[in-house]
């Protein structure tokens, strides 16, 4: 019997983060397609603006499939991200130039963007409520960093189908057509929906929750004042009382050093090392996309298993001082321009990072109670990522023109020190969940 809620969780998220991250990879070649001709980066870094932009959608996204899957069923709220980012990637494949239409194309290709960032706001929270739920809590840790895991083969797939296009194909085939059948194929992620539509089970652990009424304080009161102070319950509300208030912020902070690490070390450095530095790194894709599962999504996974068995918050704070100091000098190897040393230094990076980013999802599910543990730590976690992920290429790309190619090493240590603040003001909480035995038990299945 084989679980089919983690199985079709895992596809969603790899197959979600493949749709989402393919304009990461091809962002050079959208800002020729998408934008004026320039003789300088501006059209790169205009491009990289409509990618962080996407981000900017997210806290919305999150707030609108975290109360459907709250109220609801997680079930739902997944499948729901999932179409949401099938339609707007595939769409993405069809749009017209810049040289046909000129601004309506970049118009268009905002419009797909905010849309996949809204989807995505909602999906991976989604993907992990729905994976983690259902198994004891003793095992979140390793189960949490299968989503991430599940997420960095998805952005790791954008990455080799981005370096065998370019291998084979020329830079004018790249221009004219190429570029817009990794985003066709995008459509993929609805069979996967739709497979988990049929044969998923719905899990709500909150339906007794919101389909009561309940009083401002929770206790009950006489049947002659519950009219002045009876209240409905809505996860946004709830997210905001006061007992879920340190949580929240420290969501909104601790997963700033994850995001903009993965953004900068294995999304944006690829174009870095092929398009930025001059000359350009040999077989710069390839360099990343091994460095990037080797270095990252194998480790994260170890990571999560071992947060497990050891203090969680430690881990990651280890983690988050450890990547704030080593990854700028990481990064000045990186610019040397070898390809060997380059490998090494970003292998490094994410080796290092993994401490942070394997513990995050279980770290994320224990900071909230099962009532609001969708809404609000999706949208925690998505202010996080629109404050540092989603620009954070862009700022890359701003400061190496700006100072040079070693200057954005500084982002690393910058994120690492909001981290740290995050970690330090959600320790009470996860002090007193780790002895929680809150658990769930699969109940669907695919034989």
């Amino acid at each position: 019997m084989v679980d089919i809620e983690t199985i079709s969780g895992v596809m969603g998220n790899v197959l979600e983060w493949y749709d989402f991250a393919l304009y990461g990879y091809f962002s050079d070649i959208i800002a020729q397609v998408f934008f004026p001709p320039t003789s300088d980066s501006t059209s790169l870094i205009w491009s990289y603006a409509v990618f962080g932009g996407a981000f900017l959608m997210r806290p919305i996204g999150g707030m609108i499939t975290g109360t459907m899957g709250d109220m609801k069923g997680r079930k739902g709220a997944l499948v729901m991200s999932m179409i949401m980012m099938a339609l707007p990637t595939f769409a993405m494949g069809c749009l017209p130039s810049y040289e046909k239409v000129g601004w309506v194309s970049t118009l268009l290709l905002v419009i797909c963007r905010l849309l996949q960032g809204l989807s995505v706001g909602g999906q991976l929270p989604s993907s992990l409520v729905f994976t983690v739920e259902r198994q004891p809590k003793e095992k979140w840790g390793f189960y949490g960093a299968i989503v991430v895991f599940a997420t960095g083969m998805g952005v790791l797939l954008g990455n080799i189908v981005g370096a065998i296009m370019r291998t084979v194909m020329t830079d004018e085939e790249l221009v004219a057509w190429g570029w817009r059948i990794p985003f066709l194929s995008g459509i993929i992620i609805g069979a996967v929906a739709l497979l988990i539509q049929a044969y998923g089970t719905e899990f709500n652990p909150n339906d007794d929750f919101y389909n009561s009424e309940s009083t401002i304080d929770d206790e009950p009161v006489s049947q002659s004042s519950r009219i002045d102070i009876q209240r409905t319950k809505h996860p946004i509300t709830e997210s905001f009382r006061r007992e879920n208030l340190a949580p929240l912020i420290a969501s909104a902070l601790v997963p700033m050093l994850a995001g903009a690490n993965y953004y900068v070390t294995f999304v944006w450095m690829a174009v870095y090392m092929e398009t930025i530095l001059d000359p350009p790194i040999p077989g710069a894709f390839w360099i990343n996309a091994c460095a990037s599962f080797f270095g990252h999504s194998i480790p994260s996974v170890y990571m999560g298993w071992l947060s497990d068995k050891y203090d969680r918050v430690t881990m990651m704070m280890i983690g988050a001082v450890a990547t704030g100091i080593v990854s700028p000098f990481l990064l000045w190897i990186i610019s040397m321009g070898q390809p060997i040393t380059a490998f090494v230094a970003q292998f490094t990076i994410g080796v290092v990072s993994s401490l942070l980013a394997g513990p995050l999802s279980a770290w994320l599910g224990e900071s909230f109670p099962p009532q609001v543990r969708l809404t609000a730590g999706a949208l925690g976690y998505n202010i996080a990522l629109c404050t540092s992920s989603g620009f954070s290429p862009l700022l890359a790309t701003a400061l190496a023109n700006r100072f040079g190619p070693i200057a954005p090493g500084a982002i690393y240590p910058l994120f690492a020190s909001l981290s740290l603040i995050g970690l330090t003001i959600g320790k009470r909480k996860h002090t007193a969940s780790a002895s929680g035995n809150e658990s769930y038990s699969a109940v669907g299945s695919l034989t």
